[in-house]
C-alpha cells in the first residue's frame, strides 16, 4: 500500500511524495493500461478503485457535470467500451511520472473511422493512484 510521506513544516517539501510512491504508483497506472490493452476484467479490478472518478476537461459542453463515478461508467465514457466489453483498442505509449500523478500519451485504435476504415484518436491522462489504486483520471485535449 502506498503512502506519502509528508514533510510538515519544513520549508521546500510541500507535502510531496517520496521518489518510491511515484514508481508504485506508475507501476499501477501501466498495470491498468496493460490491463486495458488485454480485456483483463481481474487484473484491472485488482488496480482500479471500484469508485474511481474521471474528470472530462469539456465541461461546459457536456450535457452532465464533466466527471463520472463508478469503474462501469469510466469504461464506457472514458475509454468508450459497449457494455458487452467491444470498444476502441487502447494503446498507452508513454508514461510520465510527475509531483501526485502520471502522465498517460496513447491512442484509442478503431474508433469511428468513415465508412468502416480504421482510425486511431490520440488521448493524454492524468492518473492518481492512492492505497494502490487508480483513483481519478482526469482526461486533457489533444
Amino acid at each position: 500500500m502506498s503512502k506519502i510521506r509528508r514533510h510538515e513544516g519544513r520549508p521546500g517539501y510541500g507535502g510531496s511524495p517520496a521518489a518510491g510512491e511515484i514508481t508504485e504508483d506508475a507501476a499501477v497506472v501501466r498495470s491498468m493500461y496493460g490491463a486495458l490493452e488485454e480485456d483483463d476484467e481481474q487484473a484491472l479490478a485488482s488496480c482500479v478503485d471500484p469508485r474511481v472518478e474521471w474528470i472530462h476537461p469539456m465541461v461546459t459542453r457536456l450535457p452532465f457535470d464533466g466527471a463520472r463515478h463508478g469503474l462501469p461508467a469510466v469504461l464506457r465514457d472514458a475509454f468508450r467500451r459497449a457494455a458487452d466489453g467491444g470498444g476502441p483498442r487502447i494503446s498507452a505509449e508513454t508514461f510520465l511520472e510527475f509531483g501526485d500523478g502520471v502522465l498517460v500519451v496513447g491512442r484509442l485504435l478503431g474508433c469511428s473511422g468513415m465508412e468502416g476504415e480504421p482510425a486511431e484518436e490520440p488521448f493524454l491522462h492524468e492518473c492518481f493512484v492512492r492505497g494502490g489504486k487508480v483513483i481519478r483520471i482526469r482526461e486533457y485535449p489533444v
